[in-house]
């Protein structure tokens, strides 16, 4: 009996370290209970030029090694394309992306838990940007014709988020909208 107890002490243990392991392992790839990024903005409204002041706040269970931690100021549109397909005429939707600008504010390293301030500049033509046009001149001047009937442009979208990257896991995110205008 003292070999078959030994034997399910030993096993006992080995099944306690692979779950230990299993947990690390997940926690590692999944994110989960490594803790949170969050964004704090002194205000979500910025004229052109302006300038959007804010804190990435780092609420981390236990340090974590990452590649960077980077703050960005994003611009959207989304873009209605009117096509026909077997004699009916669809819509089709796509967001694209006009204007990016990444500002790092740490490189390779253990992160803390910490509070880091950061300043980026709305680009003085903000309220000029619009999403790129298609590659064909046909299709760009059918759109500017049917843009007068119906829209096909939606409005620019503004938001900065916050990204702590993670090598072989997964990456701390958090976005804010915000408003540009005059």
């Amino acid at each position: 009996m003292a070999d078959a107890d030994e034997l399910l002490k030993k096993a006992g243990g080995l099944f306690s370290k692979l779950g230990t392991t299993l947990k690390q392992t997940t926690k590692q790839v999944t994110g989960l209970g490594r803790g949170t990024v969050r964004l704090e903005l002194d205000r979500t409204k910025a004229a052109p030029g302006e300038a959007l002041r804010g804190r990435v706040v780092l609420a981390l269970t236990e340090d974590v090694d990452a590649k960077r931690l980077t703050v960005s100021l994003h611009a959207h549109q989304r873009t209605i394309e009117l096509q026909r397909r077997d004699g009916q005429r669809i819509a089709a939707s796509q967001r694209s992306e006009i204007f990016r600008f990444d500002h790092e504010l740490g490189g390779a390293t253990r992160y803390t838990s910490d509070t880091l301030a950061f300043s980026l500049i709305v680009p003085p033509d903000a309220l000029d940007k619009r999403a790129a046009p298609g590659s064909h001149p046909v299709a760009d001047a059918i759109r500017s014709v049917a843009s007068v009937m119906g829209p096909t442009v939606g409005p620019i979208e503004w938001s900065v988020s916050a990204r702590l990257e993670i090598g072989w896991g997964r990456d701390l995110t958090h976005a804010v909208d915000v408003v540009v205008a005059l």
